[in-house]
């Protein structure tokens, strides 16, 4: 099994056929955060923005005595540097940038119908890998990073980890 994987790795990596990005790409992350994706590709950098839920799917720490709707809408905006990797096949990379949340917040558990909507912001950054499929202009990457909540609650992390598609034209 061992050998097998190791050829399957070679053959993708040492390919012949090269699919590199294209200027943009448009497409879907599922995890955390779910949502659309538009990245706009330059030389050795990106703009990457992505809108969806914010769930905090993988962290479930109350800062709060209420308690916070379970799905809210996210915003995230990141500048990304990348690297070219086995004959533009694949790239790996990494940046930062920000993000803006909305959730219902009810103050008593008991009453669902008194809640605000809670905002809050913050950094956030991000490091994947992106796998090019050879004849089609169709991406699929994986991802991991995270938000660092400064408003309204100072340096509370959220973990961001997703897979996803992207259609690069």
């Amino acid at each position: 099994m061992k050998r097998f994987f190791l050829l399957c790795t070679l053959v993708f990596a040492f390919s012949i056929a090269q699919a590199q990005p294209e200027k943009w790409a448009i497409g879907v992350k599922v995890g955390e955060p779910t949502g659309f994706n538009l990245r706009k590709y330059g030389d050795k950098n990106a703009l990457d923005i992505t809108v969806g839920t914010y769930s905090s799917l993988l962290k479930k720490k109350a800062y709060r005595e209420g308690e916070y709707a379970s799905i809210g809408f996210m915003l995230n905006g990141s500048y990304l540097w990348f690297v070219p990797m086995f004959n533009d096949r694949m790239i790996a990379y990494g940046g930062v940038g920000v993000q803006i949340n909305s959730r219902k917040y009810y103050p008593n558990t008991n009453i669902k119908s008194v809640h605000t909507n809670n905002i809050s912001t913050g950094p956030s950054f991000t490091g994947g890998l992106e796998f090019f499929f050879s004849q089609k202009p169709t991406s699929f990457f994986v991802e991991g990073g995270g938000y660092v909540e400064l408003l309204p609650k100072v340096l509370y992390f959220s973990p961001n980890l997703n897979i996803g598609l992207r259609h690069n034209f």
